[in-house]
């Protein structure tokens, strides 16, 4: 026995000390692979025990929220690469997350650190053969932006050009199959755990994401939305994708034309150039909404830092919004796009049963939940969408039981279009920038507008099949007639409700420039009434209480 207790401490400190040294080995190579799964398996599994076991009880949720921010956020900050852009995605949710994810948000905003001068060199020696200096007039060592997979460098091609350098960071590549691999774990661990549909979305988002770290992909992506724009006469003028030089970028260095401009939050320094910040603000949701209702191809990540604005080329009193980073895309199929479209217009006439038809062909069993998260704010099927004021008792009578819809919401996942993941997200992005300078603009009636359009475009090709059958066959003038007369009191409801809703925006301005001009500030805008009110009910119903200045920096 005493023999055999010396072999088994050496096996054992033998086996400490190899694990040791893996990890030490992986913390002092650039990817550190081994350490960030393990980071996020730990973490991950640990988070979802603690919601589980304490979540159920109110007075402990302050301190459980701020204990699994500074956990979850540290993983990010620590993690990199993909993780900042995961973080960076609940960052803009969290004007509804309590208080403790909202100041972790805010700092992980700035929190993706670019790589050194040698890192760069090395992906172009590997991609061009070259350095960056003896392809480009002039290269700027210093990036003068760094996000969570790649940085941009300003340079100037020998013709003279000023172009943005932006370049993948070399570890993204080497961590991206195994940050995938572990997230898509979480995912089922999470299923398991809470009983939420949450697992087949994997693929989908997997692979978006892979076509997002291949630049020349991303290249291609902005020359076609660029394509797409130039065939709307509204937004060809208005809305401008910078040059790509696709011929001299690769899959990890994409070459852009050097556009200056300002965020599209920025009010100070829109007015500063002499423009009107509502008509920029605008043209931004007209140019998405003309994307998700009418092109199909659909930015997948609209944040304020990629939307910019300047004074237009041709009338420097006019905006020009100019769209960046084209990496991440969503192609809508032809039957969501329109399906897409009727449900818009029908949330908007109050025509329930267009509404149910389209969640029913999606697999979507609660539809009232379903029109909510699409129109952003509570939907009863009680009152018309302009008659709904999205009362406190509302906000409370849903959020009571949503953990509970919520694992009944799909009748069949393998129904439900995930084009919806990234349409709403870049839907809740844009309600976020219009929201965060006040809600100059009434989104909803633009996004309804655009709706309208993309049916418009549909039934124009089917009225000149109607009406070629109509000379073949006279009888079927009665039929049109029908038709005509269903189509134009249809268009009636829907024009009467955009009213109603303009009504109720226009108040609400009023009430803003009124409270300014008293008091010397702005009252709450048209978005803000909405989450305000959410605010209110997540204090009452959990005891959370909201930052109100998390943005003021």
């Amino acid at each position: 026995m005493r023999k055999w207790i010396p072999g088994r401490t050496k096996y054992t400190l033998g086996g400490t000390l190899g694990i040791l040294a893996v990890f030490t080995w992986d913390r002092h190579t650039e990817a550190q692979l081994l350490t960030r799964n393990v980071r996020t398996f730990y973490h991950g599994i640990a988070l979802a025990f603690d919601y589980k076991l304490h979540g159920d009880d109110v007075t402990k949720l302050p301190a459980l929220h701020e204990r699994v921010a500074n956990q979850m956020f540290d993983v990010f900050e620590k993690n990199a690469g993909l993780y900042i852009k995961i973080g960076q995605v609940i960052a803009a949710q969290s004007a509804v997350l309590p208080t403790a994810y909202q100041q972790r948000a805010k700092k992980l905003l700035d929190s993706a650190p670019a790589v050194p001068l040698s890192s760069i060199e090395r992906v172009f020696l590997e991609d061009y053969g070259k350095l960056p200096q003896h392809i480009f007039k002039t290269f700027d060592p210093v990036p003068v932006a760094s996000a969570s997979i790649a940085q941009v460098h300003r340079a100037t091609l020998w013709s003279g050009e000023l172009v943005a350098v932006k370049v993948q960071k070399p570890a993204v590549r080497k961590q991206m199959t195994w940050d995938l691999l572990a997230l898509r774990m979480l995912l089922h661990f999470y299923e398991y755990m809470f009983e939420l549909p949450l697992s087949f979305t994997a693929n989908f988002i997997e692979r978006h994401i892979r076509q997002e770290v291949d630049f020349v992909n991303e290249a291609r992506n902005g020359q076609r939305a660029w394509n797409n724009f130039l065939q709307q006469p509204k937004l060809r003028q208005m809305v401008y994708v910078p040059k790509i030089y696709g011929d001299i970028s690769t899959e990890r260095v994409l070459i852009c034309e050097w556009v200056d401009g300002v965020q599209l939050t920025d009010t100070k320094k829109i007015a500063h150039l002499g423009l009107d910040y509502k008509e920029a603000m605008s043209i931004a949701i007209e140019a998405f909404a003309s994307q998700i209702f009418e092109s199909g191809f659909v930015h997948g990540d609209p944040h304020a830092g990629n939307v910019l604005v300047r004074n237009h080329p041709q009338n420097k009193r006019k905006p020009q919004v100019i769209l960046l980073d084209h990496g991440l895309y969503v192609q809508e199929s032809k039957e969501f796009r329109l399906n897409y479209c009727r449900l818009w217009q029908a949330l908007y006439m109050f025509d329930l049963k267009t509404v149910e038809e389209v969640s029913r062909q999606w697999g979507i069993h609660d539809i009232e939940m379903f029109a909510s998260i699409t129109l952003q704010k509570p939907f009863s099927q009680d009152k018309a969408i302009h008659l709904q004021r999205t009362s406190i008792q509302e906000i409370y009578d849903f959020q009571m039981g949503i953990k509970a819809r919520l694992k009944h919401f799909l009748e069949d996942q393998a129904r439900f279009p995930q084009e919806m993941i990234f349409i709403l997200r870049n839907m809740e992005i844009v309600r976020a920038n219009n929201m965060m300078v006040g809600s100059p603009v009434n989104r909803l009636n633009l996004m309804a507008k655009w709706a309208v359009r993309g049916i418009d475009r549909e039934e124009n090709h089917d009225q000149q099949n109607r009406q070629l059958r109509l000379y073949q066959r006279p009888t079927h003038w009665v039929q049109s007639l029908a038709h005509f007369a269903v189509t134009k009191w249809r268009r009636f409801v829907f024009e009467f409700t955009l009213f109603m809703m303009n009504l109720s925006f226009c108040f609400v301005r009023v009430k803003q420039s009124a409270h300014q001009l008293l008091y010397g500030a702005p009252s709450q805008g048209f978005e803000e009434l909405i989450d305000q009110r959410m605010k209110e009910q997540m204090y009452q119903q959990f005891g959370i209480v909201i930052d109100e200045h998390m943005f003021d920096a």
